[in-house]
């Protein structure tokens, strides 16, 4: 484990780290985890032991530091000078899968992609989930989606914690979700959520699970370092299996403005889908972020259309 200067790890006024469950990690390098396989270090990494842990934690927390969840880190692009302050991590603790009266209970740190394939065998359809990456904690916060689906269209509540460790419960009519955005309380990181999926004959949920795979395999460059989808589409909407109105899709404008396979040192747009930024191997943050500007203003100039970052960027330069 690596160590910060004491200056440092004095700001955070911990009294005895050996109080907490959860493992402390100091300068740790996200580039580790990151699914862009870049970024400079965290001041703390902190993986809570549980729900009580994580609360304590927090409420140690002198006010001025700054706190941020990064779930699996797979839409974050972590700048090369790291993140200040204190990043968390739910971990397998926060993996509880639980069903009562057709309403599915999901821990935060579970996989998308796993709670999917879970609930298809018990007639659950939460299909649209099995091609999303990163965590369910992740998911809500950005109200992920695909084939016109949107997991805030099936969350009934959710429990979190805020920066001076209070555990909130806030139920549907205190959520606000819309097209990759979820308005949340402040400095809220959601700890577990209660969904209402629809029901369906596991045959058929797997029969789409396996169309969707299919579909993006075929699409997306799903072997290459990625953070999924870079920019949000203009018209609002997630795509759908079979797209008929494309001009508004961030991959169609950014292929259109001729910037597929477009490279700025190690990153590169994809060949594949215009809308994924790659990694080659090697590539810096500010390679990443650089090309990725570089779109938004080629395709401005030629469309007079602003893309959004979808991808979340942070971190000192």
């Amino acid at each position: 484990m690596m160590k910060m200067d004491m200056n440092k790890k004095s700001k955070l006024g911990f009294v005895d780290e050996n109080q907490f469950s959860g493992s402390i990690s100091y300068s740790f390098p996200l580039s580790k985890i990151s699914w862009l396989k870049v970024g400079g270090p965290v001041d703390i990494l902190f993986r809570p032991k549980n729900l009580d842990d994580l609360s304590r934690f927090l409420s140690l927390i002198p006010v001025e530091v700054n706190v941020m969840p990064i779930g699996a880190c797979s839409n974050l692009l972590v700048r090369d000078g790291g993140l200040s302050g204190v990043a968390v991590k739910l971990g397998g603790s926060f993996s509880e899968i639980e069903i009562n009266n057709n309403q599915v209970k999901l821990g935060a740190g579970n996989f998308s992609s796993k709670v999917a394939v879970y609930l298809s065998e018990l007639g659950y359809d939460l299909s649209f989930l099995r091609t999303i990456p990163g965590t369910i904690g992740g998911a809500i916060a950005m109200n992920a989606g695909c084939y016109g689906k949107y997991i805030g269209d099936y969350v009934r509540s959710l429990e979190g914690v805020n920066k001076s460790g209070k555990i909130i419960r806030l139920g549907k009519e205190n959520l606000q979700f819309k097209y990759r955005c979820t308005k949340l309380p402040n400095d809220f990181i959601v700890t577990s959520a209660i969904l209402k999926p629809k029901i369906e004959k596991k045959e058929a949920i797997k029969l789409k699970m396996k169309e969707m795979l299919s579909k993006r395999e075929e699409t997306q460059p799903t072997k290459k370092a990625t953070c999924g989808s870079t920019f949000k589409n203009p018209d609002g909407k997630s795509s759908l299996m079979l797209e008929e109105a494309i001009e508004l899709k961030a991959w169609s404008l950014i292929d259109r403005a001729g910037l597929r396979g477009k490279q700025m040192g190690k990153a590169m747009v994809s060949k594949k889908h215009p809308n994924f930024l790659i990694n080659l191997g090697g590539a810096t943050s500010e390679e990443m972020e650089a090309l990725g500007e570089y779109v938004r203003k080629s395709v401005y100039e030629k469309f007079k259309v602003s893309l959004d970052w979808e991808v979340i960027r942070v971190g000192r330069q």
